[in-house]
């Protein structure tokens, strides 16, 4: 394990400009102090303007999952989930070593990654469609695998320019085409079939083919790191982000009920969407984070990231006492309140893990993470056994996540980093 030193000293010995991360920093012009309130400024303002589109485009999701039950009845809702299912645990494990690297590589590195992105992307939506007459879910999940990862390869461009609006408006926009295309072939359509409204909802990822590759024409291919770390990057978001996030829904299923998970599902997905405003943040800071190598100072306040994280956790405060003084079940009000505590942490980890990345600090992460998912579930399963039902599942993410900010703190403030040799 790394030994903790100090900047001064390390300054000292070599004459160069030490960060506070406890690594050598490049030399950077100091922006005054006005300038840098300035950028915060419209930082902030990107990064409204960025979660507004964000739930647009789920506002938009939510009125295609009612229109699929509506039209075609909870079975095939169902098929559906279960094909969406598998495109959501595929595509991202998939794309994480493209979509990590994209902010922090060189503009060549980046360029060559890219091309890779598309093809890849492009390779699972063939395949995809050449399942069609043998499996929906296998057609579906690829198609909407690759098709995200097409489509990132050409938003990410704006994602590491530090621009969270335009990422997140071109992600509505595609929502919203794909969406009212398969709406109106619902509604308008004598005996519509779920397949045919799925083509029509996929059809804006063929318009990313021709957009995306246009942009990576030229550029040779290359792959996202050598095969190690990409197993490293993908494990992550499999372990790290699926499971660690997810898995504790399947467990509470299995050891109470369908309620109990419904209840705690639904605190779980309203305060995770809350607490993405810290996603979209750091992503302002994307191309100085990325020049600095991961130098907090080249980053958001860390004042400014905390207050963030309060100001979540005080919305989802607000939620449950009006949860509370509804007629809806009480148990999910108390749930609520509970999580408050996980938005207002997972908002500050969402900047400290981009971080993190800029400073190619992979293995930490993935190791953190997976080591924390048996603690998690353990914990839960115990609450479980107490009788706490969808309150102890609230408690148990709550803790494993304030844990896993602990890791990221003690690694960003006192633990000196290697050099990136990728």
């Amino acid at each position: 394990m790394a030994e903790p030193r100090d900047p001064v000293q390390a300054s000292e010995a070599t004459g160069r400009s030490v960060d506070p991360l406890g690594a050598a920093a490049p030399e950077q012009e100091i922006l005054p102090d006005a300038e840098k309130t300035d950028d915060q400024k419209r930082n902030l303002f990107k990064t409204l303007i960025g979660i507004a589109w964000m739930y647009g485009g789920r506002g938009v999701g939510l009125l295609w999952t009612f229109a699929l039950i509506g039209k075609l009845g909870i079975s095939d809702y169902g098929l559906y989930a279960m094909a969406f299912a598998f495109a959501t645990i595929l595509g991202p494990t998939l794309d994480n070593p493209w979509s990590v690297r994209a902010m922090r590589e060189s503009e060549e590195r980046f360029n060559r990654e890219r091309a890779s992105r598309y093809l890849v992307g492009i390779t699972l939506m063939a395949a995809g469609i050449a399942l069609i007459p043998f499996t929906f879910i296998g057609f579906l999940g690829l198609v909407v695998a690759g098709g995200e990862m097409t489509f990132n390869s050409y938003i990410s461009r704006y994602g590491r320019d530090g621009h969270p609006d335009l990422v997140y408006k071109w992600g509505a926009g595609r929502q919203f085409v794909g969406v009212g295309m398969a709406c109106v072939y619902l509604f308008a359509v004598p005996n519509p079939t779920l397949l045919g409204a799925c083509l029509l909802y996929c059809a804006p990822y063929l318009v990313m083919v021709v957009l995306a590759g246009l942009v990576v024409r030229g550029h040779r291919p290359g792959l996202p790191g050598p095969l190690r770390l990409m197993l490293i990057l993908q494990g992550e978001m499999l372990f790290g982000t699926t499971l660690y996030l997810q898995g504790d829904v399947l467990l509470l299923g299995w050891l109470t009920s369908t309620e109990t998970v419904g209840y705690y599902n639904i605190a779980l997905m309203l305060t995770s969407a809350l607490a993405a405003v810290g996603q979209s943040f750091v992503m302002t800071y994307h191309e100085p984070l990325r020049q600095s190598g991961g130098d907090l100072a080249a980053g958001p306040k860390i004042r400014t990231v905390v207050l963030l994280g309060l100001i979540v956790g005080v919305v989802v405060v607000l939620v449950a006492f009006g949860i509370l003084l509804s007629p809806a079940p009480p148990v999910v009000g108390w749930v609520m309140l509970i999580m408050a505590g996980f938005g207002a942490i997972r908002t500050v980890i969402s900047v400290f893990q981009v971080i993190l990345y800029a400073q190619h600090r992979d293995r930490l992460r993935f190791v953190a993470a997976l080591g924390l998912i048996p603690f998690k579930f353990m914990f839960l399963a115990v609450l479980v056994w107490l009788g706490w039902g969808a309150i102890g599942a609230a408690v148990a993410t709550t803790v494993a996540d304030a844990a896993l900010l602990a890791v990221f703190t003690y690694a960003i403030f006192f633990f000196k980093r290697k050099a990136p040799t990728e």
